[in-house]
């Protein structure tokens, strides 16, 4: 059996690498971080990313990552947006918005069905003896 050790992501620590990236020390800051967003969030709803990170000192960036890998759900804060990656539009969940994920989903999709067609059109089926030739 072996060890998987691994440099932390954020501190550099080394540590033994079980799920995530981060070493236990980091794990356990982002969950208090996270702690400290949701009870903000409780006592004023409609505050937005700004006034979050003003009010619990974790950074924009930080709030952003945590709502982007689905760690921190905003179903009743409207007013925690932040622009989608591909072209700014707000957005709540995720890395893009809505209509991106969307066309990228659709794109996704027409390359596959040409990926599809060229395959099909190279195969020209297989060849096969006809003589009667069975191996033993």
């Amino acid at each position: 059996m072996s060890v998987a050790i691994a440099n932390c992501r954020r501190c550099g620590r080394l540590f033994n690498r079980v799920g995530r990236d981060i070493c236990p020390d980091c794990v356990k800051d982002e969950d208090d971080k996270l702690a400290t967003i949701r009870a903000y969030l409780r006592q004023h709803p409609l505050a937005n990313i700004y006034e979050v990170a003003n009010g619990t000192d974790v950074t924009y960036e930080e709030i952003v990552e945590f709502i982007r890998d689905g760690r921190l759900v905003l179903r009743n804060n409207p007013n925690m947006v932040y622009p989608c990656e591909r072209c700014g539009t707000p957005t709540q969940a995720g890395r893009l918005c809505t209509n991106c994920a969307k066309e990228m989903a659709e794109e996704l999709e027409r390359a596959r069905e040409g990926h599809r067609k060229t395959s099909a059109e190279r195969q020209g089926g297989f060849y096969s003896r006809s003589d009667g030739f069975r191996p033993s």
